[in-house]
């Protein structure tokens, strides 16, 4: 069962809409499912900036700490190995003048960082900071979350310092359950409003892209009814403009084909309707003649007739055949000089009949490869538009000769000439001279063979004096 296919306005519109959904689709994925995800990884990389900038500061590292600790709202410890508090910082208070440790081995008076730091007041160490030391252990770095329940998460940074002192970050992770719920009521009212302005564009963009393509698809239906003189709307875009140049090319094209194809039936049925009519009108003749002296010749002009109207048949068949590319052709070497002989033979008596003085200067043996009966179709049809368009006692002349590894047939005539405009067309089907003659399907015939041999061709004539048609092919070894 034949589908239907959908217009080209519907698809624009389905897939827009498609695209549509899929990015908001992404959009609440981020911000909802992995929003917490991706919160605490940037989090966690933040922290650890602000450790590796501590560590790396050439500055008063009191100084950088109590900056840092004061722009980030967070605790900063810098305590020895064994938890002795050496300096503190936080977002409120940067400094502190009394040690519990100055009495103590580890304390304020056997630090190296005394001398760098002033007095400072006693802090307390945070409850969890036995565990952490213990899940610092020997690690270089450590970064952790403590949870719980009833109020913020708590993230851990810890780094051992080259000097065997340990840096200590701690600071408040807000839980975000709440900023995804007023994300989602945000993101809710967005979508809706995004996917309605969305659709509204959708229906815009796919009329205002299909317009012009319906408009060319209407202009061409036109061609169907014989209207080839049609101006095609460009201006929307580079391929609807390039679209509209195809079918403006076609439709010339098109054109010219209905009139040459008006011209061939108008030609054919003209040169169809003079044999009929001499073979109907001698027939009746020999009706009413029988038994008279002349019934022979009459009977002799109508099968003269009858062959010339088959041969005309047969002509219009063979050049259809060699357009459409049904015509096999059979590659071989062959002997130019032979056939160019046999053929010219075939003229001999016609020649004499007409008064007409045929010549040759044919050189031996020259061998070129190609098929032997189309070749000599065109040695035919030339050697016989020679015959038809010279006068009596007037001479043609049939040549073959090599002319650089090339095999060159020329076929001379002393006819009326051709002018120089109608030169280009005569090679077309059923051409009429300014003079008033036709030169039918022959060397349309004689053109299409030797194109399909890839040879090279052509005429050269002057009017009054005469004209010479030749062509050339590879020379075979």
């Amino acid at each position: 069962m034949k589908t239907k296919s959908r217009t080209i306005c519907f698809k624009l519109w389905t897939y827009f809409t498609i695209f549509s959904i899929v990015i908001f689709a992404v959009l609440w994925l981020l911000q909802t499912v992995f929003l917490e995800s991706f919160y605490d990884v940037m989090q966690k990389e933040h922290i650890k900036r602000l450790a590796d900038e501590i560590c790396n500061s050439d500055e008063n590292t009191a100084q950088v700490i109590d900056k840092i600790a004061a722009e980030n709202s967070i605790l900063i410890l810098l305590t020895d190995k064994d938890g002795s508090i050496i300096y503190s910082a936080d977002e409120y208070s940067p400094s502190y003048n009394k040690n519990p440790y100055s009495d103590n081995e580890h304390g304020w008076n056997k630090n190296p960082y005394r001398a760098s730091y002033p007095e400072q007041t006693y802090r307390h160490l945070p409850e969890h900071y036995d565990d952490f030391l213990e899940k610092l252990g020997d690690n270089n770095n450590i970064c952790y979350t403590i949870e719980h329940d009833d109020i913020s998460n708590t993230l851990i940074y810890g780094q051992r310092l080259d000097d065997g002192n340990i840096l200590y970050i701690n600071t408040s992770v807000g839980a975000i359950d709440s900023a995804v719920s007023i994300i989602r009521i945000q993101l809710c009212a967005v979508t809706a409003l995004a996917l309605i302005v969305g659709f509204l564009i959708a229906i815009f963009i796919s009329k205002r892209f299909s317009r012009p393509i319906s408009q060319l698809s209407e202009q061409s239906l036109k061609m169907a009814d014989g209207n080839f003189d049609i101006d095609f709307k460009k201006g929307f875009c580079a391929e609807t403009d390039k679209l509209a140049d195809s079918l403006a090319y076609a439709a010339d094209k098109i054109a010219e084909t209905d009139k040459l194809r008006r011209e061939l039936l108008a030609n054919v049925s003209h040169d169809l309707r003079t044999p009929l009519t001499m073979i109907k009108g001698y027939a009746e003749l020999i009706q009413d003649m029988d038994g008279e002296e002349n019934t022979n010749n009459d009977a002799e002009i109508i099968i003269r007739e009858a062959d010339r109207l088959s041969l005309l048949v047969n002509d219009i068949l063979y050049y259809s055949k060699l357009q459409s590319g049904a015509v096999k052709f059979e590659i071989e070497k062959i002997n130019m000089s032979s056939l160019a002989e046999t053929t010219a033979e075939q003229f001999s008596a016609i020649g004499k009949t007409n008064g007409i003085n045929i010549t040759r200067s044919i050189e031996a043996d020259k061998y070129v490869t190609a098929d032997e009966k189309r070749i000599q179709q065109v040695l035919y049809n030339l050697i016989s538009n020679a015959v038809a368009h010279t006068k009596k006692g007037k001479n043609i002349c049939i040549c073959v000769f090599e002319k650089n590894g090339i095999i060159r047939t020329e076929i001379h005539d002393a006819g009326s000439g051709i002018s120089p405009e109608e030169l280009p067309h005569i090679w077309e089907r059923y051409f009429t001279s300014k003079k008033g003659g036709t030169n039918g399907l022959g060397l349309a015939i004689v053109r299409e063979i030797l194109t399909l041999h890839n040879a090279n061709f052509g005429v050269e004539s002057k009017e009054e004096v005469g004209s010479t048609f030749w062509f050339e092919l590879e020379k075979s070894i």
